[in-house]
């Protein structure tokens, strides 16, 4: 997979300087890197949220999640989040993060926890995506799968982040794999 960053800019050397805890918020569509991404924060000290995750070990395989257990999961990520944050540590946010409403709710909740706030979009083509989702084999939290259409109407209908988020945009695609 190659990695090619369109705009690098770098609060994580800022919040470092400043003595703050970073958090990275990660968004883009399913199988645009988000996870792989993530892992790296992780294995550099940053601790990981994952709502696939949180599903996953909360029992759900095949079937719809209620609404309300979703709801309570989310809570128990934010409510960790914040806990991480007041212990000093950096904390990666491995969500789709696919509605401004919701990215503006995690980026208020870090900055009031007293981190530094930066989002990270990942992005592929179509095609990409759609490669890595029906290569994915279901044996684990991150593998979650898609038709084609809902993977189509998903990225269709993604609210990407406007230029006053100041993301920093990630495109992958498979030419290096």
């Amino acid at each position: 997979m190659r990695w090619t960053r369109r705009r690098d800019q770098t609060p994580t050397a800022a919040a470092s300087l400043a003595g703050m805890p970073l958090v990275t918020l990660l968004c883009g569509p399913a199988a645009a890197g988000k996870t792989t991404h993530a892992r790296r924060l992780a294995a550099g000290g940053a601790v990981r949220l994952s709502m696939d995750e949180a599903v996953w070990q909360d029992g759900w395989r095949d079937q719809d999640v209620p609404q309300a257990r979703l709801d309570e999961l989310h809570r128990g990520l934010k409510h960790r989040l914040a806990d991480q944050v007041a212990a000093g540590r950096d904390v990666v946010v491995d969500l789709s993060l696919a509605s401004r409403s919701v990215r503006d709710e995690w980026r208020t909740l870090a900055t009031e926890a007293g981190a530094t706030v930066e989002l990270i979009v990942l992005t592929a083509p179509l095609d990409v995506l759609w490669r890595r989702v029906q290569a994915r084999d279901q044996s684990h939290a991150n593998a979650v799968t898609l038709t084609y259409e809902q993977l189509r109407a998903y990225v269709d209908g993604f609210d990407w982040p406007a230029s006053d988020e100041q993301a920093t945009v990630i495109s992958t695609d498979d030419s290096a794999d």
